[in-house]
């Protein structure tokens, strides 16, 4: 799953938790693994040298890569818009749980620049498992990040007491 789909249900979550930040936290990091079984984009786990236990240590494609960085710049522009936004009370919380939909994801560009994964090996094992990539999972994406992001704005709208319709 995009890490920018990730941050955007992670904004959700923080706004319905917006009291326990660290219940926050913990939503978001569950988020992550619910968000990761349905079916996403990505290199696909039948790619040469692919496998649950080293799924992030594979040579990403060009295509991967160009993707990912694209991704990587919309999801922390999306964390800062929804922490700058999100009501002063909810705000904790907010960034708490998109801390915790994004955490899972550290392990690819923690590979990648420094060859090393962080999480220990049951970890991995169970963010292995739960993936279900495809490369033509592309829609799924798409209209995961469109409906978050557009509940996001309501939920923001609607905390902020703009009347919505």
């Amino acid at each position: 799953m995009f890490v920018t789909n990730h941050v955007l249900s992670g904004a959700l979550i923080g706004r319905l938790l917006k009291d326990r930040p660290g219940a926050a936290l913990l939503a978001g990091v569950a988020s992550h693994l619910v968000l990761d079984a349905v079916p996403h984009w990505g290199c696909g786990a039948a790619e040469p040298g692919r496998s649950e236990r080293n799924a992030p240590q594979v040579k990403a494609s060009g295509r991967f890569l160009t993707v990912a960085r694209r991704d990587g710049v919309l999801g922390l522009g999306a964390m800062a818009a929804a922490a700058a936004i999100v009501e002063r009370p909810a705000r904790t919380a907010t960034v708490a749980a998109m801390t915790g939909a994004v955490l899972l994801d550290l392990d690819k560009p923690l590979f990648y620049f420094f060859g090393v994964n962080p999480f220990p090996t049951v970890v991995q094992r169970l963010h292995g498992w739960v993936q279900r990539e495809s490369p033509h999972g592309l829609a799924n994406e798409l209209g995961f990040g469109f409906v978050c992001a557009v509940g996001d704005v309501l939920a923001v709208a609607r905390a902020r007491g703009h009347r919505i319709g």
